[in-house]
């Protein structure tokens, strides 16, 4: 993510404001509340309505039949998770016993294909929309448009602006259907697309503890049944910087993975105190992967063409150069061919597999470096050490080195389902399905993932069903 998310959203106006806390007892209180209701027992028992406690259950109480059976009638909560660089095969580490647990028992992707190009607001938003880049007009993390100008992460009013953003995410989908939503964090959720946020929203804060971050949705999934939110999204930034700085494969990464994991696992725990399992699905999701990157894979671009016949608007992993005035056939001429390991396009001939040649804010020129080199100017060259760089994405997505994590458990899923690899604009689909709201058009295939459903979330007659219940 080159530190995309770790700097953006930091704005005078705009300190952190802590999403709206769920009106509950902590894990705490209730167990503590669960000892007391003990001692009261005799008394309770004079009571006509003494059976119908609303108190939360306590830790573990969804092993026994009547706590079992109340799950089983209450509306299902979906949690979408993002591990932000999260590489498909860093599942194998070592250190991810609790994702590794859940990938075993429910469900685990060989793979998930990003967008084009393999850039984080990308494929976040591709994830929430089922739209490629070029459709839903994310195209990458820094980009031009002819009419609303520079998109930056850094810059919190493009961030915020939803002109922006294309297309229909899945909560204002769920949204549309008369559902409750929360987000702690994920790129989109800070700009009032088509008029919608989520229920419960804050700007992107890195200073947020991970710990904090699954409290808060725990919190959420405390709520009344009547007031939980049935869509939540959490985001972490990692491993993704780690990835960068170290590597994918360095001794670092697996320390982060260690980490990461282990707030997984605090999820885990949270979600069996509420007693909360059976009625909550998890997707969890990573945007990209990664690659190592090494000083002497580094083309220089101004060895290959001098730039002042053009604008150079991005490098590194992706270059995209706007050419000055009647200059465009020269400059593409010197690029094109100059490099073995650097692929250099007109937008409008960029390949197919890409769906980028129709978007008006992709530069005219764009060069796609091989996975594992970058293209950069001489100056950021000469600040670079000799050696092992770290880490790199945005190129080619077909690369299975850019390949993200898709990781799913809950009431939902086929345990034991192994799906292979598949793009990551099918997801869409698949949470609309498990929420059985109508989803907007989208560029995913209904029935991509229909083989990890369980035959409640799967059954035509049930999303029928649940669709014209949906409709105004």
């Amino acid at each position: 993510m080159n530190s995309e998310l770790h700097t953006h959203g930091h704005h005078p106006s705009t300190a952190y404001l802590r999403p709206r806390r769920a009106i509950s007892e902590p894990p705490r209180a209730r167990r503590a509340a669960s000892s007391l209701l003990l001692l009261a027992l005799p008394l309770l028992a004079l009571l006509p309505l003494a059976g119908c406690s609303s108190h939360p259950a306590p830790e573990g109480a969804d092993r026994h039949s009547g706590s079992a059976a109340a799950t089983a009638t209450e509306p299902r909560s979906l949690v979408l998770i993002s591990l932000d660089g999260f590489r498909w095969d860093q599942l194998d580490f070592p250190e991810a016993t609790n994702l590794r647990a859940l990938a075993e028992s429910g469900v685990r992707a060989d793979g998930l294909i990003p967008v084009f190009p393999t850039k984080t607001f990308p494929n976040h938003y591709s994830i929430v929309t089922g739209l490629y880049a070029q459709n839903h007009g994310i195209v990458s993390n820094n980009m031009r448009d002819p009419e609303l100008g520079e998109f930056r992460l850094s810059d919190r009013d493009a961030v915020t602006d939803p002109r922006w953003w294309g297309g229909e995410p899945v909560w204002v989908t769920a949204a549309r259907a008369g559902l409750t939503t929360a987000a702690m964090f994920w790129p989109g959720t800070e700009a009032e697309i088509r008029g919608v946020q989520p229920t419960h929203w804050s700007p992107f804060d890195s200073d947020v503890p991970f710990s904090d971050r699954v409290q808060q949705v725990l919190d959420w999934l405390a709520l009344d049944p009547d007031r939980r939110p049935r869509f939540i999204t959490l985001y972490f930034e990692q491993p993704d910087g780690t990835n960068h700085r170290h590597g994918p494969e360095s001794a670092q990464a697996h320390a982060t993975i260690a980490d990461v994991d282990a707030r997984i696992g605090e999820l885990l725990r949270g979600l069996d105190e509420l007693g909360a399992r059976q009625r909550t699905d998890l997707v969890i999701v990573s945007d990209h992967g990664m690659a190592e990157i090494h000083s002497e894979r580094v083309v220089v671009l101004e060895d290959l063409a001098e730039f002042e016949e053009g604008e150079l608007f991005e490098s590194g992993a992706l270059v995209q150069i706007f050419p000055r005035p009647g200059r465009e056939d020269l400059l593409f001429d010197r690029l094109e061919g100059a490099h073995p390991n650097l692929r250099v396009y007109r937008r409008e001939e960029l390949p197919p597999s890409f769906h980028m040649a129709g978007s008006k804010r992709i530069a005219p020129i764009v060069a796609v470096p091989d996975v594992g080199w970058e293209a950069v100017r001489r100056s950021q060259k000469e600040r670079m050490p000799d050696g092992p760089l770290g880490g790199h994405h945005g190129p080619d997505p077909r690369d299975p080195r850019m390949h993200g994590l898709f990781v799913a458990s809950g009431p939902s899923f086929v345990a034991g389902a192994r799906p292979g690899r598949f793009e990551n604009v099918h997801i869409y689909e698949l949470l609309c399905r498990i929420l059985e709201i109508p989803p907007a058009p989208n560029d995913g295939d209904p029935g991509a993932l229909s083989s990890i459903l369980a035959p409640r979330a799967s059954n035509p007659r049930a999303r029928s069903a649940a669709l014209e219940r949906s409709r105004p």
